[in-house]
């Protein structure tokens, strides 16, 4: 993986989830578009560097919220880890896995976070199940489209190329 590209893409990405993000919010669940991006390159980079990678995403992210800093940090790294240990059982460059990798672990991460947020702060409450799915599924959603875009993009990213082909079964 090539730091420099990688490092402007997250950046953009960070502009969104906080320009955009706030203001496309349905029903209280918005997009988590940095997780997203830490699972999908969980998915296509090579070597660990990406739990490392997506430490720093998440510290980064830690900057712009309330909470004690190191969760949002610690959350995708951990997500980074798991996704990355387990991609070889994947297809991986197909869209519903996609979707489903990153949906399984965004709801992981939001019942964390919600939990932590419950132990922390009782006064708070719990997050509506509502909420905690909704911002999974609005963030799967965008899980397709984000991996065409980063496979588009893998020359420049120093991401590997597929291995295998259809054969003709599409």
């Amino acid at each position: 993986m090539r730091w420099l590209p990688f490092a402007i893409l997250a950046l953009g990405i960070m502009v969104l989830q906080t320009v955009i993000a706030p203001r496309i919010e349905l029903y209280g669940a918005r997009p988590d578009w940095l997780l997203a991006l830490v699972v999908l390159a969980a998915l296509y980079a090579e070597g660990f560097e990406v739990v490392f990678a997506a430490w720093v995403i998440g510290a980064v992210a830690d900057l712009g919220t309330l909470d004690r800093p190191g969760l949002m940090s610690i959350s995708y790294a951990l997500a980074a880890l798991l996704v990355h240990s387990g991609r070889e059982f994947l297809f991986r460059y197909q869209a519903l896995t996609q979707f489903a990798v990153v949906f399984v672990v965004t709801l992981a991460v939001q019942i964390g976070w919600a939990v932590y947020r419950r132990l922390m702060l009782p006064e708070a409450g719990w997050a509506g199940i509502g909420e905690v799915v909704g911002a999974s599924l609005y963030t799967a959603a965008f899980a397709p489209l984000m991996g065409r875009g980063m496979l588009s993009m893998s020359r420049i990213l120093g991401l590997p190329r597929r291995r295998y082909t259809y054969q003709g079964l599409v």
